[in-house]
């Protein structure tokens, strides 16, 4: 039993190292897209694979593990956007927060990706799925668990969106 144990958690590990590697740059970019902040969005990241670890052993292969990491993330990230924290004590810093999210996402890919950061978050999420992470429609409808429709009707939308917010910033 303790040889097995010891396997078990050889393997957990091992699968965890993978995890990190392949996606944790998508993990954090996930986090950041929700939060809009890059540190909170690293601390995300890290208790997703904290949670992964532990949850390893249940993961039964009915999704990709991009589309399990997914869903933890996304469910971390609302948790922590309802937190009191979040509610209530980051308004005190927003200001230095606001400047901060500009500066990264200029960073990130300028006048584009902010104004993909200031879509609605239903829209902000499939354009980001679709254009940086290069998922298909399917996969996107899969991972947020949404009819195939539902998504092509987000990305339209939020293409439109952003169509006008550049239009306007020029």
């Amino acid at each position: 039993m303790q040889r097995e144990n010891v396997q078990t958690q050889h393997e957990s590990q091992e699968t965890l190292d993978y995890l990190v590697r392949r996606f944790g740059p998508q993990v954090i970019r996930l986090a950041y897209y929700h939060v809009r902040d890059r540190y909170l969005a690293e601390d995300i990241a890290q208790e997703v694979f904290c949670r992964a670890y532990k949850n390893i052993a249940k993961f039964r292969n009915m999704s990709s593990y991009y589309t399990w990491l997914y869903r933890i993330t996304v469910n971390l990230c609302r948790d922590v956007k309802a937190s009191a924290y979040f509610r209530h004590m980051r308004p005190l810093h927003s200001t230095e927060a606001s400047a901060q999210a500009a500066q990264d996402e200029a960073e990130q890919g300028g006048e584009v990706f902010a104004a993909v950061m200031s879509l609605p978050e239903k829209y902000r999420t499939v354009i980001s799925l679709y254009y940086f992470d290069d998922m298909a429609t399917p996969d996107i409808a899969r991972t947020l668990g949404l009819k195939e429709a539902t998504v092509r009707t987000r990305l339209a939308r939020a293409r439109e969106l952003l169509r006008t917010k550049l239009e306007e910033s020029q």
